[in-house]
This record gives structure tokens, sequence and C-alpha cells, in this order.
């Protein structure tokens, strides 16, 4: 049971667009709402030796606590009777947000604006935390659906943290109410010129419909929801982005069956570039890098 949902908040239009999902999913799961900005010491400090100016120091920590206020009484305004928190942080917020976070915890924070190369060179803090949170990442980018989504999509692929990134959809769903989408793809990675190649794509296309099946048939036993199946014969990525929808929420696992399963999934790099709807990416907390 979730206990607390760390939401991280920098007054742009990202983070409260994190902040205001973070606390509608805090009220679905009766949960306390812990909100952290993060400040970055005033010119002239050395934080190495621990100086800093104390009159300067103290003017921004004022300024970050007043905005924690703001936005509180805005969340409190919008999800009345939810338990927040708030915490001024000064340094990195990608340290702060996964400090005194347990794995059945939450961490929402709105997306980076830097993409692709960028977000790998300068550093992207949504990237950085799903690579070490122990808990399940939630990646808000643009205006979400508040109060709970319209559907829970899910991205399958057979592995064992696959299996949870169903079980965490599957929850969700029946939390909300809402239908489930079990998604898998396959490709044939051979040109299919021959009858043996041919045969050989059939074989793996029937391979990945059963692999679907047997997804689609857990779901259906351990959960409530309306759970519905789809293939696409295209590469992870392209087939999530094309499925999902407004008002959807998609579920990943943070990598799946590769030839190397402990390295950040490539799938999941692409989609916090390009996915539209909140994204949340399950982590295997014994394998967090």
């Amino acid at each position: 049971m979730t206990k607390q949902i760390t939401v991280g908040y920098d007054g742009s239009s990202p983070s409260s667009e994190a902040v205001f999902w973070a606390a509608a999913e805090a009220k679905a799961r009766a949960a306390r709402l812990r909100i952290v900005s993060c400040f970055d010491y005033p010119m002239g400090a050395d934080p190495v030796s621990g100086w800093v100016a104390t009159e300067a120091y103290a003017s921004v920590l004022d300024g970050t606590r007043r905005a924690l206020v703001q936005i509180r009484d805005i969340v409190a305004e919008a999800q009345p009777g939810i338990d927040v928190d708030m915490e001024a942080s000064a340094g990195p917020a990608s340290l702060a947000l996964v400090d005194e976070v347990d794995p059945d915890d939450l961490i929402v924070l709105g997306a980076s604006s830097h993409k692709g190369a960028a977000a790998f060179w300068l550093g992207s803090t949504p990237r950085y935390i799903v690579r070490h949170s122990p808990c399940p990442v939630v990646v808000v980018r643009g205006a979400a659906s508040q109060g709970r989504p319209d559907r829970v999509v899910v991205g399958v692929d057979g592995s064992t943290l696959s299996d949870r990134a169903l079980r965490w959809a599957g929850d969700e769903a029946d939390r909300h109410g809402v239908d489930l989408l079990v998604v898998h793809a396959w490709l044939y990675p051979y040109l299919a010129v021959d009858v043996s190649s041919r045969q050989a794509r059939d074989l793996t296309n029937i391979d990945a419909a059963c692999l679907l099946e047997r997804a689609v048939e857990t779901a259906r036993d351990e959960f409530g929801a309306e759970v519905t199946g789809t293939l696409v014969e295209s590469g992870p990525t392209t087939a999530l982005l094309e499925t999902i929808r407004d008002g959807d929420l998609l579920v990943v696992g943070s990598h799946g069956r590769g030839a190397f399963p402990r390295r950040f999934g490539s799938t999941v790099n692409s989609l916090l570039d390009q996915c539209a709807v909140p994204l949340v990416v399950v982590r295997d907390a014994e394998t967090s890098l």
C-alpha cells in the first residue's frame, strides 16, 4: 500500500502539472503527499566547505518556502482532505526526491525540457530518478488527465519486470475503475524471402500472440478491470506511442528482455522523450543503478 507520494516542484508548468497529478493520485490512494522544492546555493556560496552568506541563504530559502505554501494551498482547494508535507531542500532535486522513499512509494515529476542527447549530456532529472529510484516513477509531460485516467495502457514483453509493470497497471485500473489495455510488440528481424524464413516469421508471430494471451489472461484472473490486448508488429517504442491516446496512463518496466537486462532500457529513454501522457516506469529496487 502506498503511504507517500513524493513530487518535485520548481514553479514551472511541467512541475505544476506533476503536483496536480500527484495530488489526485494521493487522494485516490489515501496517501500522504510530499512536495519537494529544491534551490541552488546563492551566488558566492561555497557548498563544498559549507560556507554561505547567511542573509542570501535565508532569502532564497524563504522564497522557496513561500512558493511551497502557495502550491500547497492550491492543492488543498483542489483535493481537500489529503495530508500534505512540504520540504525545501538545498542541492539537486535528483538526490532530494529519492531521499526517504520506500519501494511501495511513488515519485512524480514533470518532464525535463532536455531531450535525447541533450538530456544525456546535460543531465536529466527524470532520467536520473528513473535509474536510481527504489519505487515506481511517474513522469508527467504537458497537461495530464487529473482525477483518474481514461484508460491504463501497459507494455509487456514476458520479462519479470514486465510482469511487475502489469500488476502495477492492473491495480491502478482497478483503483480508478477504468479499462486496462495490454500491449505487446514483436518483430521478425530477417527478410522473409523463402519458405523457411516465412515459417520462422509465422512462428515468431505465434509466440508473440501466445505471450500476449498469457498476460491478458493473468490480468483478467487478478483484476476486476475490463482487460483487452493488442499485438503490434513494430518496435516497442513505436507500438506504445501509436497505441496511447489523450487521457491514458502508460505503464512500462524500466528494462525488458534484452541482452543486458540490468541496463536502463532504450525504450524507456525514447518514451521519456516522446510520451505525451503520464508515463509510469516500474523499477526493480534490487537492480536500481
